[in-house]
């Protein structure tokens, strides 16, 4: 839900038409019982604002959720395009969280993940980049009380820090990507363009989870991260046009002065 409106929504304050949300989603595979639930749970948790004009229902973007999507169009320009510099220090993070608060742990585990940090040992946790202190506060947010934050170099007894990082798969997993765009066919219809589109969006947003940006410096060479990200900005930016006039379609069926905002979301191509 968030991708689409990244994608074709991206700075417009109107609301969008819930009914044009809902074909949208099925476009990409979610039946309309699935996404007019999920639209519910978004308003539950925070993420979208309801309003009901008449008969229309609308739903727009929560400030919590406009943050999120800002910040992963950060992330979207930059991972792939732009490799980070590093001072050869790393962030360490040493905490202990009881076995008996195993939620808090789980918590603590998918947020350092999240903010590209990995485990050394078991409750120290490292990361080349600076933002020990955003991790800081995450961990506090969720109720770590023992933990410890520090700037430091790292030498190891074994083949480097980053070893924290399973690597090797991390390449697999590109690898599979690039098959994925190599192979896949023209789409033939708007709504094929518009899933194809979103598929593909979905599959490199779920690089970050695996890949955190690490320093060229630490990684094998040649590391596909650039190469694989300018293939995919290609493919993303070439089914753009179709896949906008289908997200047009769609809201202007309901409003068609709301389906002249609709834009897409094009990638710089380093």
């Amino acid at each position: 839900m968030l991708t689409l409106f990244g994608d074709y929504w991206l700075d417009i304050s109107d609301p969008m038409p819930s009914g044009a949300l809902v074909a949208a989603l099925g476009d990409i595979g979610m039946k309309e019982p699935a996404a007019r639930a999920t639209l519910s749970r978004m308003v539950r948790t925070g993420l979208l604002d309801l309003e009901r004009v008449g008969r229309r229902t609308t739903h727009s973007l929560t400030e919590r959720a406009t943050g999120i999507v800002r910040e992963e169009a950060d992330w979207l320009d930059a991972f792939g395009c732009h490799e980070p510099e590093w001072d050869g220090m790393w962030s360490v993070l040493a905490f202990s969280i009881p076995e008996s608060r195993r939620a808090v742990r789980h918590s603590a585990r998918s947020r350092l993940k999240w903010l590209g940090f990995a485990p050394l040992y078991d409750g120290v946790w490292i990361s080349p980049l600076r933002d020990d202190g955003e991790a800081m506060s995450q961990l506090r947010t969720i109720g770590v009380d023992d933990v410890t934050s520090m700037r430091a170099t790292l030498e190891t007894s074994f083949d480097g820090p980053a070893r924290a990082w399973d690597l090797a798969a991390v390449v697999r997993q590109y690898a599979d990507f690039e098959a994925e765009l190599t192979s896949a066919p023209d789409p033939g219809t708007l709504r094929d363009a518009l899933s194809e589109r979103s598929r593909l969006m979905l599959a490199w947003q779920a690089f970050r989870g695996v890949d955190p940006g690490l320093p060229i410096t630490l990684l094998p060479d040649p590391w596909p991260r650039v190469a694989i990200r300018a293939l995919f900005a290609g493919r993303y930016n070439a089914l753009g046009p179709a896949a906008e006039e289908r997200v047009r379609s769609h809201i202007a069926a309901i409003s068609p002065e709301l389906g002249e905002l609709v834009t897409e979301r094009r990638l710089a191509i380093s």
